[in-house]
C-alpha cells in the first residue's frame, strides 16, 4: 500500500512538472468552441440512421441531458429536421474538424511533453494530421452514440427490416455497455502510441488506457451527480451554463487523458531503468 502511494505521488509530481493542466485548459478551450458544430453535425448524421424518427431523437436527447438545456436541445434538433441538409453539413463539418483539430493539436502537444519527444512537424501539416485524428474520434463517439443512446431503436429496426441478423444485434445491445468500454480502451491506446512524436509500444500503453477509461466514466458519473443534486450553476452562470459545464467537464476529461499517459511514461522509464540495472 505504501509502495502505490508513493508511485502515484511520483506520477502527479511529473503530471505537476510536465504543466498538465495548461495543455488541458488549452484544448478543453479550442474543442468548446467546436463543440456546438460538433455536436450539429453529429445529430444531422444520426437524422440519415434507418429506424429512428426526429421523437426518438429528441426523447433520447432530453433523457441524458439535464432539464434545464431542453428547449435548447428541442430546438436544435427541430432547427435540423425543417432545414436544408447540404448546407448544414458543410459548414458544419468544416468548422467542428477546424476548430476541433486546434485542440487535437494541443493535445499533441501535452502527450509530446508527457512523453519527452520533441514536435518537429511544421503546423500545417500538424494541423492536418490532427484532422485526421480528428475525424477518427467522430466515428468512435458517432459508435458509442449509437450503441448507448439509441441501441434499442436501432434493434427494433434491425428486428422488423432485416430478422436474419436481429440476433446479432441482440447480443451487441445485451454487451453494449462492454463494448463502449472496449472501444474506449483501444481508442485511448491508439491514442498514446501514434500521436505522440515518438511512438510508443502499444502494450505499454494498457495501463494508462484502462485507468483513463475507468477515470472517463467515475468523473463523468460524479460530476453529473454534483450537477443534478448540489450546483448553482444555473444561478451563477445564466444562459452560459451549458457553455462553462461542458468546458470544465471536457478539462477534467483531458486532465485524466495526461495523467493516464504520465502513468505509461512512468512505467515505461522504471522498466527501462530495471534493465539497465
Amino acid at each position: 500500500m505504501l509502495r502505490l502511494i508513493i508511485t502515484c505521488k511520483r506520477i502527479y509530481d511529473r503530471y505537476v512538472e510536465d504543466e498538465m493542466t495548461v495543455y488541458a485548459a488549452q484544448a478543453s478551450f479550442f474543442i468548446v468552441i467546436a463543440a456546438f458544430p460538433f455536436i450539429m453535425l453529429l445529430l444531422t448524421l444520426i437524422r440519415f440512421v434507418p429506424g429512428l424518427t426526429k421523437l426518438d431523437v429528441q426523447t433520447t436527447l432530453i433523457a441524458i441531458v439535464p432539464n434545464m438545456l431542453n428547449s435548447f436541445v428541442i430546438g436544435i434538433v427541430e432547427e435540423l429536421y425543417t432545414k436544408s441538409t447540404g448546407t448544414i453539413l458543410s459548414v458544419t463539418a468544416i468548422t467542428a474538424l477546424w476548430g476541433a483539430s486546434r485542440g487535437m493539436l494541443s493535445i499533441e502537444k501535452g502527450l509530446n511533453r508527457a512523453f519527452k519527444s520533441q514536435e518537429k512537424r511544421n503546423y500545417i501539416v500538424s494541423r492536418i494530421v490532427c484532422s485526421g485524428y480528428t475525424l477518427v474520434f467522430m466515428v468512435v463517439c458517432i459508435m458509442c452514440l449509437l450503441l448507448l443512446v439509441f441501441g434499442n431503436s436501432l434493434h427494433h429496426f434491425m428486428e422488423r427490416r432485416f430478422p436474419i441478423i436481429a440476433n446479432v444485434t441482440f447480443y451487441l445491445i445485451n454487451f453494449r455497455l462492454l463494448l463502449s468500454l472496449t472501444i474506449l480502451v483501444v481508442c485511448f491506446l491508439f491514442l498514446y502510441t501514434f500521436i505522440p512524436k515518438k511512438k510508443q509500444k502499444m502494450r505499454k500503453q494498457l495501463p494508462g488506457a484502462v485507468v483513463t477509461t475507468v477515470g472517463w466514466i467515475l468523473s463523468s458519473y460524479a460530476f453529473s451527480i454534483y450537477f443534478n443534486n448540489f450546483s448553482n450553476f444555473p444561478y451563477m452562470y445564466g444562459s452560459l451554463t451549458a457553455v462553462v459545464l461542458l468546458m470544465l467537464w471536457l478539462y477534467m476529461c483531458i486532465c485524466i487523458v495526461f495523467f493516464g499517459a504520465e502513468i505509461n511514461y512512468y512505467y515505461s522509464t522504471e522498466e527501462n531503468i530495471g534493465v539497465d540495472r
